[in-house]
């Protein structure tokens, strides 16, 4: 066996130099050093992206803070000031009293209980209380027919030279207001303030029947300010009613009312500013024909467009005023929305809050935090006690319960997305004012607005602008790198090539403006003519070639090898531009359209399109996408895809053509297969520009929210809603981290794509490498 000292010397010629040996050793070192940074910093992008991201999906953090007595007495409700510092609580028999919890310095007797307004008169005997939470808004009415509004108000004091907030309460008592006929109670009173009218109605009891009686406020405006508050009409509603009225419900524009009966339906009138009323609807929300298709409670959440209907079992639905255009009718109608999982037993207690959608019920010693849009279960947990009513903070970050011995309980609350879930993001959702379910992106909205944060628009949205790219870049770049490979004279691709490269660099927010301010409006108002032109191009550039092909040998031996492009050039574009003059004609000829303000028939693609296939169009589309950001991709495609051809052995190429083969069937049939994992990885890549391509999205697009594949429309991707959104997200807030999950499904999008065209490029390297 020979041994390394047998070995004949190694030439000089073929020696390496120690130091070169050195760098080699240090230069792979290093590149497999940069290759693991690379992994790492793209896992911890994952890692760091994620921690955004992840919050979304917590439900609400609820904890105990503390327990607090309160005097005796028999409390019928209460509620609190924003700071939570000064609750307020109202008793059976018409008082109002506060409670000072920051009341250190002992300005209140009685452990800081303290009362700012006057109780109601003596003789006014108290049959039914009803408190609006969210407005703070306190409506007694008696056993003789009166009805008395009181407003409840905090003013937070920051005194010159303490360090400490003052909180001070007021109660605005409005005009005693006699509902109905004197001497019957009133029960279940309701008030609202509206930009023209006040409106108030009450159920009255007279000699056995249940009737409803409606009256409006007025008040006097003048240069000198507003004058008093006075009643204006009253309307007694027993001719309208169908069945003995159970519960009252006034909306916070004052401009209807909505009467729930025994029966288990409920009737819903359109009100004026003169008391007149109008019925638009009668609706069964609970299911009718069961033992418990009636109701016992509803109540508005925040915004007053959807109610909440109760049953005894524990039951509850939700129902929104939505915009309906039938031949029946035109306007806004109740129609069902939600259902909710049921709870324990009959609800004892309700509050809405006052920042979101949520409510807070309360069933026994059961309570729940609920979100109306997504029928969410945000917290909810069997209590050691039994509450006579729960509250939501006025500013969502705590729950207070009143128990059955008077005690105050605090919990304290962290729930900064109530709106996020898997629900919000990925489900169809009804939201208020809208029939059906549907997906929808809107961010911005004012507190009573439902936010719609579906990412199913933005998705499509990336998929439609990455379809219409890849369909116009793909034929055009994996064609060219074919001809320029296997055709072009060598001379001419010294050009070409670094050309298509340069073309690489182009920024896309010159390519996005290019396409926003002139490509849009010409293919908008040419259509017919851009897609004339396009047709007319290849067609003629097929028809020229095969006429070509077919030319006698002493003639097309006159064009040198690889110039004979420019023979089909010049006619191709010929034909081109014939088709685009053309495509006026066309126009006039086949879309004819009237058109109002001319008064007469004019060709246009455009209303055509629109009244006849009933499609929408837009002026910055998908298709001046396609466009814009095709001509952003080829050069990528293109010279991954030239590499790849080229760089396939020239004897596969002699054998071919020695064998018989044309130029041609050798680049379809030998050449391009074997290149075949190089140009899916240019595909590849190019498909991942596109999907994350920014800037021309944003300004050719329109951003527009629509889900459909219409080439006519436009579109708002992921990438651009970033872009667009990020300057109103509020650091840390629900929009904030929703950007980042646009983010991160991007990210997951393109992953999962290069980790399966990763495993398809090796597949068709194996079944089509050139060297066993």
């Amino acid at each position: 066996m020979k041994t390394k000292k047998d070995l004949p010397p190694i030439p000089e010629r073929f020696r390496v130099s120690p130091f070169t040996l050195l760098i080699d050793r240090l230069m792979t070192g290093l590149i497999m050093v940069g290759g693991v940074a690379i992994i790492v910093a793209v896992f911890f992008i994952f890692v760091f992206i994620g921690f955004k991201v992840a919050p979304l999906f917590r439900g609400a953090e609820v904890a105990d803070a503390l327990t607090l007595p309160i005097p005796d007495a028999d409390i019928v409700s209460f509620g609190i000031d924003e700071w939570m510092e000064v609750p307020y609580f109202l008793t059976a028999d018409g008082d109002i009293f506060f409670v000072d919890l920051e009341d250190d310095e002992k300005r209140h007797e009685n452990r800081g209980v303290f009362r700012v307004d006057s109780p109601v008169p003596e003789d006014f005997v108290v049959a039914d209380t009803r408190h609006d939470i969210l407005s703070d808004r306190v409506i007694f009415s008696s056993t003789d027919g009166r009805v008395i509004v009181k407003q409840i108000r905090y003013t937070p004091d920051y005194g010159l030279g303490t360090n400490r907030r003052m909180i001070t309460p007021s109660v605005e008592s409005l005009p005693i207001v006699n509902l109905g006929n004197p001497g019957y109670p009133v029960t279940n009173a309701v008030y609202a303030e509206g930009s023209r009218v006040r409106l108030i109605a009450g159920i009255q009891e007279v000699d056995g029947n249940r009737e409803v009686h409606l009256a409006t406020l007025t008040q006097q405006r003048t240069l000198f300010g507003a004058g008093e508050l006075a009643v204006g009409a009253q309307t007694n509603m027993a001719d309208a009613l169908r069945d003995e009225p159970r519960r009252l419900l006034i909306p916070d524009t004052a401009d209807g009312l909505v009467i729930g009966y025994m029966n288990g339906e409920v009737d819903y009138f359109r009100v004026g500013t003169d008391g007149s009323y109008e019925l638009l609807q009668t609706f069964r929300p609970m299911e009718a024909g069961t033992d418990h298709g009636t109701f016992s409670r509803m109540e508005f959440v925040l915004g007053d467009q959807t109610i909440l209907f109760f049953n005894d079992a524990g039951d509850y639905v939700a129902w929104n005023l939505a915009f309906l255009d039938t031949e029946a009718f035109t306007g806004r109608r109740f129609i069902p929305s939600k259902v909710f999982d049921p709870l324990p037993g009959p609800v004892d207690g309700f509050s809405a809050s006052r920042r979101n959608k949520t409510f807070l019920t309360t069933s026994g010693n059961h309570a729940r935090l609920s979100l109306m849009t997504t029928t969410a279960t945000r917290w909810s947990q069997n209590l050691d006690f039994t509450p006579k009513q729960g509250l939501i903070s006025p500013r969502y970050n705590a729950l207070l319960f009143l128990d059955q011995g008077n005690n105050l309980r605090v919990k304290s609350m962290v729930d900064n997305h109530p709106i996020a879930g898997m629900t919000a993001y990925f489900a169809r959702i009804q939201y208020e004012g809208r029939p059906g379910q549907i997906y929808d992106w809107q961010s911005d909205g004012g507190a009573d607005f439902e936010r719609k944060l579906s990412m199913i628009p933005l998705i499509i949205g990336t998929l439609k602008g990455t379809v219409y790219a890849m369909f116009i870049a793909v034929p055009v770049a994996l064609l060219s790198a074919l001809y320029v490979s296997q055709f072009l004279r060598p001379s001419l691709k010294k050009v070409v090539k670094p050309t298509m490269e340069i073309m690489a660099s182009l920024p896309s927010v010159i390519l996005g403006f290019f396409a926003g301010m002139w490509l849009s409006p010409l293919i908008s108002n040419a259509v017919p003519s851009v897609m004339l032109s396009i047709v007319g191009l290849f067609v003629g550039a097929v028809l020229i070639g095969w006429l070509w092909s077919h030319l006698p040998t002493r003639y097309r031996v006159l064009v040198p090898s690889g110039l004979e492009f420019a023979v089909v050039f010049v006619p191709a574009m010929l034909i081109a531009w014939m088709g685009w003059q053309f495509g006026q004609v066309v126009e006039n000829w086949l879309f004819l359209q009237y058109d109002e303000g001319l008064e007469r028939d004019v060709g246009s693609f455009r209303m055509w399109i629109v009244n006849v296939v009933g499609w929408d169009f837009e002026t910055r589309n998908a298709l001046v996408v396609g466009f814009a950001m095709g001509f952003a991709v080829i050069p990528i495609i293109f010279t991954i895809s030239e590499d790849s051809l080229s760089n396939v052995p020239n004897s596969f190429r002699s054998g071919s053509l020695a064998l018989g083969a044309s130029r041609w069937q050798t680049a379809i049939r030998i050449v391009l297969p074997t290149a075949a994992a190089g140009i899916f990885s240019a595909l590849m890549i190019g498909f991942g520009r596109a999907i994350g391509e920014t800037m021309i999205m944003v300004m050719a697009t329109g951003n527009s929210v629509v889900q459909d594949f219409n080439p006519f429309t436009g579109m708002r991707t992921l990438s651009a809603n970033i872009a667009v959104e990020i300057s109103e997200a509020e650091q840390n807030g629900t929009l904030y981290r929703t950007l980042f999950l646009c983010a991160f499904l991007l990210f997951v999008f393109t992953f999962t794509l290069n980790t399966i065209a990763e495993v398809l490029r090796q597949w068709l390297r194996k079944k089509y490498r050139a060297v066993e």
